[in-house]
């Protein structure tokens, strides 16, 4: 089995954890056990019998904080038909890295459950086109974070375009993807050499994201947005 499956297999038991038998000898189910604590594995009790998760290993890699090429890591994204509770994602993000030492960003994907795994990339070059993509999201989501006074609230809210289409019709497959995600990562600190993001309902009310994800989907060629809810460390502030 090589990285990238074992890396999956690992991430599904995780999010379907309460419905393996803790009793059976699997590899994957025994690096659980030894990397949480009893709360924690009654955590992920817990949160996968409350709802429905789907957990997708993403086809690209985002830098850490030693800022080199040993660093650069999978993308994590969790989704789910049903509305978060921030509180039980962000514990969980805090677990995942844990266990599967090759991730080092979780995000929530905004639209409702991903269905099947993401394979392709978008070939993204620095083109006028994409430029005008990226801005035209970043200009509405910093415009919606102003026009209700809460520029002063987040240290830094970068928006970041990757090269990800989610939701391709199987027929259309046939041809190369040609739409883009972005991710949210609005961040608090004192320093920037650590921080947290902040948490949508008490960082940043969740009408507030919700009417910057609305916006954003209105930019032409944007597929889905998410939401980065990863720590700085393993993530860094910004994406690279």
């Amino acid at each position: 089995m090589d990285q990238k499956m074992w890396y999956t297999l690992l991430l599904y038991i995780t999010v379907l954890y309460m419905s393996f038998d803790n009793s059976q000898n699997s590899p994957t189910l025994q690096t659980i056990l030894n990397c949480t604590t009893s709360e924690e594995q009654e955590f992920l009790q817990r949160i996968t019998k409350q709802s429905k998760l789907g957990i997708t290993l993403l086809p690209i890699k985002s830098v850490g904080v030693q800022g080199d090429c040993r660093t650069y890591s999978y993308v994590v994204a969790i989704s789910s038909d049903s509305q978060p509770d921030w509180e039980d994602l962000f514990s969980l993000t805090k677990l995942i890295p844990r266990l599967c030492h090759n991730i080092n960003r979780v995000v929530w994907v905004f639209g409702g459950l991903v269905q099947g795994p993401i394979e392709e990339i978008t070939m993204t070059y620095l083109t006028d086109t994409t430029l005008a993509t990226l801005r035209e999201a970043d200009s509405l989501a910093n415009s919606i974070l102003s026009k209700h006074g809460l520029i002063s609230c987040i240290s830094q809210m970068p928006i970041v375009l990757v090269p990800v289409h989610f939701d391709r019709a199987t027929e259309s497959k046939l041809q190369p993807s040609c739409q883009r995600s972005i991710v949210i990562r609005s961040f608090i600190t004192s320093d920037f050499m650590t921080g947290v993001p902040a948490i949508p309902g008490k960082d940043i009310p969740l009408e507030v994201l919700h009417e910057m994800v609305d916006a954003i989907k209105t930019v032409p060629g944007i597929s889905r947005v998410m939401y980065d809810m990863t720590s700085k460390p393993p993530g860094t502030t910004e994406w690279e």
